[in-house]
């Protein structure tokens, strides 16, 4: 039989010490506890600051681009605005956002949980203020600034009208790899065909050296760099550079005549040209000063019908125009009546690609 004064003492440890209610040691209750902490609060304001421009967000006193939806972000800063005890469990956190005008936005929160064995429900509200401020990237924009340009040219020629649309392209491809990799200063702020090419105007030098490089790479080539000093900030010197991108006399797919044979060009740098020969399609290299003429572009083909064959000579067809003219078989080059082949005009003479 248990003495009396061992059960007085379990009672006493039952007791909260505060409200005299029982409690699962000696110290305060669930209820007392949760009635002494501030479990939920809200910051009574967050400004959200978005460029009028662009949509990117200001953060931490850095710009970033953003794709949210203005409710998204809304609520995104609204949960961030809301704090909640980690002692809370089982939580059930409601968040509505009401619209007072394009400035403004109340978010009001309410929370459900479970404190100390005690279920608890609060609510608190914030107010969202909308910023706009123009962001780096648009301000340089619309002040013209710039830290270089990428000059395209031809050596000896004008570029083609297919070598600017292919270089216009490569540089809106290298800026959107540039700008959804964070780089956000890296922008084209103009681009303009001139007499002699195509002007690029660059709003970073990193942008202006991957746009050269492409180029070249896609198209042949080489480019220079010519650095121009224009000022000092902070005690560092500021440059402008002009990257000047020299395309090759020949572009890829021109029909060249290197020692009396007919070749396709694969590539030039401006020293040396690949090019495979017609028609038997060897590969080869030699100096582009060894190339007597360009008789035309793979891109200016026209296809023709062979209606007979007699011996090394064709007879085609111009399905366009209905005229019929007649041209010799390269050597290697297997063609049957009935066939479509691609053929140039090299001044009298017609050129046999290949069939179709």
């Amino acid at each position: 039989m248990p003495r009396s004064s061992d059960y007085k003492d379990r009672i006493q440890e039952n007791i909260c010490p505060r409200c005299g209610g029982p409690s699962p040691d000696a110290g305060l209750c669930g209820v007392c506890r949760a009635a002494d902490l501030h479990w939920l609060s809200c910051d009574p304001r967050v400004t959200i600051t978005l460029c009028p421009g662009c949509g990117s967000r200001r953060e931490a006193g850095v710009w970033a681009d953003c794709s949210a939806p203005r409710d998204e972000v809304a609520y995104d800063a609204a949960r961030r605005a809301v704090h909640i005890a980690p002692e809370i469990q089982d939580r059930v956190v409601d968040l509505v956002i009401r619209e007072q005008n394009a400035n403004r936005s109340i978010a009001e929160c309410r929370v459900s949980g479970s404190l100390f064995g005690q279920q608890v429900e609060g609510s608190c509200q914030t107010e969202i203020v909308w910023e706009k401020q123009q962001c780096d990237r648009c301000n340089r924009m619309s002040g013209s600034y710039y830290e270089g340009i990428v000059q395209v040219r031809a050596v000896g020629r004008k570029p083609r009208s297919a070598e600017i649309s292919a270089a216009s392209r490569i540089a809106r491809e290298v800026e959107e790899a540039c700008f959804s990799s964070g780089e956000r200063l890296s922008f084209i702020s103009d681009m303009e065909e001139t007499r002699d090419g195509l002007d690029i105007t660059v709003g970073s030098q990193r942008i202006g050296q991957e746009i050269a490089s492409a180029i070249v790479q896609r198209l042949g080539g080489r480019f220079t760099t010519h650095p121009k000093l224009v000022g000092e900030r902070g005690g560092k010197r500021l440059y402008r550079i002009t990257y000047s991108v020299r395309l090759s006399a020949f572009m890829k797919g021109d029909i060249v005549l290197v020692r009396g044979r007919y070749g396709e060009v694969v590539s030039a740098d401006g020293r040396e040209l690949r090019y495979r020969e017609i028609p038997d399609n060897t590969l080869r290299t030699t100096s582009e000063r060894r190339v007597e003429r360009v008789a035309g572009n793979v891109r200016d083909a026209v296809e023709y019908m062979v209606v007979f064959r007699q011996g090394n000579t064709l007879g085609l067809l111009d399905p366009a125009t209905g005229k019929s003219t007649e041209c010799l078989i390269p050597q290697g080059m297997t063609v049957e009546p009935g066939t479509k082949v691609r053929a140039i005009h090299d001044d009298e003479r017609i050129i046999l690609l290949g069939r179709v």
